[in-house]
C-alpha cells in the first residue's frame, strides 16, 4: 500500500510538472510571438521610411540599393542581429554572417521565401533558449526582399525553468509530509493484521507438513490482545485445531483410497495389457487357419498348436490372476530351460513380425541355460521385448536375439534398429505408462505397462533387465537371470 502511495504521489508530481511546464511554454511561445508581430510591422516602417529618405525606388533594386541604410537603422532600433536577403534569399547585408550561415536550411527562412512569416525556436543547454525569425518585407503591397532576425530569449527561458524548480520542490516537501503521515498511519493499521498473516502462514506451513504447533498462536501482542485483533485471534486458533482434527482424518481417508486406487488400477492396467498379446496371436492363427483351411497341412497343425498353447497360458493367467488379486508376487519357482522358453516365444512370434516385413534371428551359444523361475512370467517378459522390437523398429531390419552365459549369468538380448533413444527417454522407459512415441503408441494399443511390468518380473526373479540406445540407431533390451545348476 506504501508502495502504490508513493507511486501514485510519484505520477501526481510527474503530471503537475508536465502541465505547468507545457502551459508555461505555450505562455512563453506566445509572448515570443506576439513580440515578432511587433518586429514585423516596425521593421515594414523602417524599410519604407528609409527609401523614401534615399529617394529609392519601392521595389528590390531599391531594397538592394539601400540595404545599408536599412541595416543601421533596425541596429539604431534595438535588432540584435539582422540579415537582409532579396526575394531569392540570396544575402545582402548581415551584422552576424557567422550566426546566419545556416539560414537557408531553416524552416522559418523557407517560409518567409514564400511570403509567409515564421520563426524558430532553438533550445540548448543551461537554459539557451535562440530564435530566429524570418518575413517577407512588404512596402506599399510590394515584397522587396526578406529580412532574417536573431533574438536571446534565455533569460525569459530560464526563469520559466526556475518557476518550474520552485514549484517542484514545494510539492515534493508536501508530498513527503502528507506520504509520512500516511506510512505511519497505514502501519499502525496494517501491522497487527500483518502479524497475523505470517502467523497464519506459519500453521499452514505445518499443516502442509501434517503437522501443527499451537504455541504459534500464542505468541504475546496477538492472542493476548484486547481488541478485535485478539479476538480474531482466538477464534482463528479454534478454528485451526478444529480443522487439524479434520485434517488428519481426512489424511487417513486419502491415503487409504489412494492405495486402494493404485492397486486396482494397476491391477486393470496389468490385466488389459497382457490379455492383449496372446489373444492377438489365437486371433491371426485362427484368421489363418480359416483363410487356407487344409489346404496347408503344416500350417493347420502348428496354428492350432499355438492356438491351444496360447489359450492355455490364458486360461492359467487368468486363474491366476483370480486367485492372487492380493498377492504381491509369484512365490513358487521351478527350474526351466531359458533356451527352450525362447525358442517357443520366437517361433510364436515370428507371423508378426512378417507382418512387419522383419525376420527375427537367434543367435544361440551351445551349453546350457537352467534357470529359476516361472515360465508363463518369463515368456512375459520376452513376449514384451520381442513384441516392442517389432512394433517399434525399422520395418525391413532383422530383430535379432542372442542367448549367452556369462559368469553363472544368463543373458538374453534383444536388439533392433528403429528411431532410438535418447538418455532422458531412457531414463523412463522403466516407469509404468510412460511412452516415447506416444500417438504411435497409441495406434499399435501399447498402455506403456509392458517394460514396467518385465521389470517386476525380473526382480521378483532376482534378475534384471538394461536398455542401450542411441537416437537414429540401434536399441539393445538385456535380461539376466542368475544360473541353476541341473539338479
Amino acid at each position: 500500500m506504501s508502495v502504490w502511495v508513493f507511486l501514485l504521489g510519484f505520477a501526481s508530481i510527474w503530471a503537475v510538472a508536465y502541465v505547468v511546464k507545457t502551459q508555461m511554454r505555450q505562455n512563453m511561445e506566445k509572448q515570443i510571438t506576439e513580440e515578432m508581430e511587433g518586429v514585423q510591422s516596425n521593421s515594414e516602417l523602417y524599410v519604407r521610411q528609409t527609401l523614401m529618405i534615399n529617394n529609392a525606388s519601392i521595389d528590390e533594386e531599391g531594397f538592394e540599393q539601400c540595404a545599408y541604410e536599412i541595416e543601421h537603422q533596425l541596429k539604431r532600433a534595438g535588432y540584435t542581429d539582422i540579415a537582409l536577403y532579396n526575394t531569392e534569399g540570396d544575402l545582402l547585408r548581415s551584422s552576424a554572417r557567422e550566426r546566419f550561415a545556416g539560414t537557408n536550411r531553416r524552416e522559418d527562412f523557407q517560409f518567409a521565401k514564400r511570403s509567409r512569416s515564421a520563426l524558430t525556436l532553438c533550445y540548448g543547454k543551461q537554459n539557451q533558449c535562440d530564435v530566429y525569425f524570418s518575413m517577407p518585407v512588404q512596402v506599399m503591397g510590394q515584397q522587396v526582399g526578406i529580412l532574417s532576425c536573431y533574438q536571446d530569449y534565455s533569460a525569459l527561458y530560464k526563469r520559466e525553468w526556475e518557476i518550474i524548480g520552485g514549484m517542484l520542490r514545494v510539492t515534493v516537501l508536501a508530498f513527503g509530509v502528507i506520504y509520512l503521515a500516511i506510512w505511519l498511519m497505514i502501519r499502525r493499521m496494517i501491522r497487527p493484521v500483518r502479524q497475523l498473516g505470517r502467523i497464519s502462514g506459519e500453521i499452514s506451513d505445518h499443516l502442509k507438513d501434517g503437522q501443527f504447533d499451537s504455541i504459534i498462536m500464542e505468541k504475546p501482542g496477538v492472542i493476548r490482545r484486547k481488541d478485535e485483533i485478539g479476538e480474531l485471534s482466538r477464534n482463528y486458533m479454534q478454528m485451526v485445531r478444529v480443522i487439524e482434527e479434520q485434517f488428519e482424518k481426512i489424511q487417513e481417508d486419502r491415503d487409504h483410497i489412494l492405495q486402494l486406487w493404485n492397486s486396482r488400477q494397476e491391477f486393470y492396467n496389468n490385466v488389459t495389457h497382457e490379455l492383449k498379446t496372446p489373444l492377438t496371436t489365437i486371433s491371426g492363427y485362427a484368421q489363418l487357419i480359416e483363410e487356407n483351411g487344409l489346404e496347408d497341412e503344416e500350417l493347420f497343425y502348428s496354428g492350432m498348436e499355438h492356438i491351444l498353447q496360447e489359450s492355455t497360458r490364458l486360461h492359467r493367467m487368468v486363474i491366476q490372476l483370480l486367485e492372487m488379486q492380493d498377492k504381491g508376487r509369484y512365490t513358487r519357482m521351478e527350474q526351466i530351460d531359458a533356451a527352450v522358453v525362447l525358442r517357443s516365444v520366437v517361433d510364436a512370434m515370428q507371423m508378426k513380425a512378417k507382418r512387419y516385413m522383419n525376420r527375427l534371428m537367434i543367435q544361440e551359444e551351445p551349453g546350457d541355460y537352467l534357470i529359476e523361475g516361472r515360465e508363463d512370467r518369463i515368456r512375459q517378459v520376452l513376449i514384451n521385448l520381442i513384441d516392442n522390437a517389432i512394433k517399434y523398429g525399422k520395418t525391413g531390419e532383422d530383430i535379432w536375439i542372442r542367448l549367452v552365459k556369462r559368469d553363472a549369468v544368463v543373458q538374453i538380448a534383444v536388439a533392433n534398429q528403429g528411431r532410438g533413444m535418447d538418455k532422458d527417454e531412457l531414463s523412463h522407459i522403466f516407469e509404468p505408462f510412460y511412452r516415447v512415441d506416444k500417438e504411435r503408441s497409441r495406434e499399435m494399443g501399447s498402455s506403456g505397462l509392458g517394460l514396467a511390468i518385465s521389470k517386476k518380473i525380473m526382480e521378483e526373479h532376482h534378475g534384471t533387465i538394461q536398455a542401450e540406445s542411441e537416437p537414429g540407431g540401434y536399441t539393445l533390451f538385456m535380461v539376466c537371470f542368475p544360473e541353476v545348476k541341473e539338479q
